[in-house]
């Protein structure tokens, strides 16, 4: 039998407290090209140092000294050259796709084309643009990573494919598919003020019923 996902969540969070990226698109991107390959604490240490070295502007960004953004990028991994350069053009199309603004700009556009917009920016492929709207929450899509998606196959919650994109697409098929449902089932039957709770597939193993008839 598939583990409940519910469950599974209770336990992960009794033991992992992982930090949260920022809410702001601009931020949360800058957020993910701080550090290479680097653990949690050490980027959340890196994204304030950078915050308060620099500031989270991409003007501020964009006129920062190349000495001072190297220094920071030697703090975040390999290749920090390469990683000034991510941060100069995070700025540049900031200010030349977003006028400024990429929350307001995202705001703005349907879906498909916000996805676009955010995959012009370094590192953003489709899991890191669908992470960026969900966190904004501009838009609750499912989103996964490499670690995540791992773990999800080995609980046997979605089907390990070839290759990192098809896993990827199995396993949001499988969080869509459970949207589709849940949704359907609240709507038919586990409805806000009186569920049909006679009628429901998932009686034995509600915890709500089994708690209200004892």
């Amino acid at each position: 039998m598939k583990p409940r996902v519910q469950a599974v969540l209770e336990i992960l969070a009794g033991v992992y407290a992982p930090a949260r990226p920022p809410a702001d698109p601009f931020q949360h991107i800058l957020w993910d090209n701080i550090g290479y390959l680097i653990d949690d604490e050490r980027r959340r240490r890196l994204f304030d140092a950078f915050a308060e070295a620099v500031g989270l502007d991409p003007v501020l960004i964009a006129e920062a000294d190349e000495a001072d953004l190297l220094a920071l990028a030697e703090r975040g991994g390999m290749q920090p050259g390469v990683r000034v350069q991510r941060w100069r053009t995070i700025a540049r199309l900031i200010a030349l796709d977003a006028k400024g603004d990429l929350a307001a700009a995202l705001r703005a556009l349907p879906l498909a084309k916000a996805r676009s917009l955010l995959k012009r920016f370094p590192t953003i492929a489709d899991p890191a643009a669908d992470k960026i709207l969900l966190f904004a929450g501009l838009e609750p899509q499912p989103a996964l990573e490499s670690n995540g998606l791992r773990v999800m196959a080995r609980l046997g919650l979605c089907r390990e494919a070839r290759g990192y994109p098809a896993s990827y697409r199995a396993g949001i098929d499988v969080l869509t598919e459970a949207f589709l449902l849940l949704r359907a089932h609240g709507k038919a039957v586990c409805k806000r003020g009186e569920p049909h709770c006679s009628l429901c597939p998932l009686e034995g193993d509600c915890p709500k019923v089994a708690v209200e008839f004892l």
